[in-house]
């Protein structure tokens, strides 16, 4: 067994692959999966991980991801889908590379909804003078300082 073929196996033994199904495997073409760049045997045993790529630029959230923010979070898809243009024009610029595109929106998103609910929140929110002469709790009180002449 060459080096390579050494790394291979430790590659597909750390994803999860059983030895006996990578025993005669040498001979199976590996085929590249389209999206992930995954590449699997004809048994669909796992040979690499996910590739590091940069965002594309015709990137677009999965439908799933928008049902999961509105479902799980409470986050309107109009939220969702209009975080878009930011997330590209920052990822775009950068050229970073990751392996999750979807996964990054996501939590960019959901990050993007707690700070605007945090802003909305402080907005809502009276200032320490305000407070401190707000008298409205008074409002309908009656004293009674026993100067009337009624027992």
């Amino acid at each position: 067994m060459t080096d390579e073929d050494q790394k291979r196996y430790i590659r597909q033994r750390n994803a999860g692959a059983l030895p006996w199904e990578l025993e005669g495997a040498d001979h199976q073409k590996a085929e590249e999966h389209p999206v992930f760049g995954q590449q699997t045997t004809p048994s669909n045993t796992l040979v690499e991980g996910a590739r590091v790529q940069p965002l594309p630029n015709d990137f677009t959230p999965d439908p799933v991801y928008i049902e999961f923010l509105e479902e799980h979070h409470g986050i309107p898809a109009d939220f969702t889908l209009a975080q878009l243009p930011e997330f590209k024009l920052y990822w775009l610029e950068t050229g970073e590379a990751r392996k999750a595109w979807q996964n990054k929106f996501k939590n960019h998103v959901i990050y993007q909804w707690k700070r605007s609910q945090s802003e909305t929140g402080q907005r809502a929110n009276r200032s320490t003078a305000e407070k401190l002469t707000d008298t409205s709790w008074a409002d309908g009180l009656q004293l009674d300082f026993g100067d009337s002449d009624e027992p």
